[in-house]
């Protein structure tokens, strides 16, 4: 019975501790893949590690809560402040969203949009850290794309990872160094092979409570 009552407790206290994450509503969803092609000036500078059929991982998160700044019909914008982001490992580097950015992540959701012929989801980051050699990443992003207007019903933020298979395709890239929206001198691309939600705090310890009343009933 104590050691019933002191676990109710230390449940409590985590409910308590994770409670003022429950405004923010975080989601993050962890991706996996492979390079499928690198191309640029300083690619062969870099060609040890990272070179097509290489694979990657990481996550990227965001607040499910943001509201969409567009007002067009069909179209989801959903920018983002620190410390939402991208982090991914690729060839033993470090791809991440600068801390302490403002706006410069974000999130479009294109659904039956006038001016696109295919739904589309981007998740996209513009200011990112720099690589532990110097040379500055200017871009890291996720396309997907579906021609036969099935993949999303709406322009609203999910709550859940996408499903990679119910999308026509999809491309996974970063642009190194060079100007920021123009030629990269490291430009790398991949294909995202899996999609995960990973559950925010809150929602484990929920988890856990659950399970533990479902064996006390037992």
């Amino acid at each position: 019975m104590k050691k019933r009552r002191k676990f109710i407790l230390r449940i409590s206290v985590a409910l308590l501790f994770c409670g003022g994450l429950a405004k923010a509503t975080p989601i993050t969803i962890e991706i996996s893949g492979v390079v499928t092609d690198v191309g640029g000036s300083d690619a062969y500078l870099y060609q040890e590690t990272i070179h097509e059929d290489v694979t990657f991982t990481g996550i990227y998160t965001y607040d499910s809560a943001t509201i969409n700044s567009s007002s067009r019909s069909g179209l989801g914008s959903y920018i983002h402040n620190s410390p939402y982001g991208f982090n991914i490992s690729l060839g033993g580097f470090e791809f991440k969203t600068a801390v302490n950015h403002v706006g410069q992540f974000g999130i479009l959701i294109f659904n039956d949009y006038s001016l696109q012929t295919y739904d589309r989801y981007i998740v996209h980051s513009e200011q990112n850290v720099s690589l532990s050699t110097g040379l500055s990443v200017n871009s890291i992003g996720w396309d997907l794309y579906d021609n036969r207007h099935t993949a999303l019903s709406s322009v609203a933020l999910p709550t859940s990872a996408p499903i990679i298979s119910a999308w026509g395709g999809g491309t996974f890239s970063i642009g190194c160094g060079g100007l920021p929206y123009g030629n990269s001198t490291l430009a790398i691309y991949g294909t995202v092979t899996q999609a995960v939600l990973i559950p925010e705090p809150l929602t484990g310890a929920l988890m856990i409570t659950g399970m533990f009343f479902l064996r006390h009933r037992r």
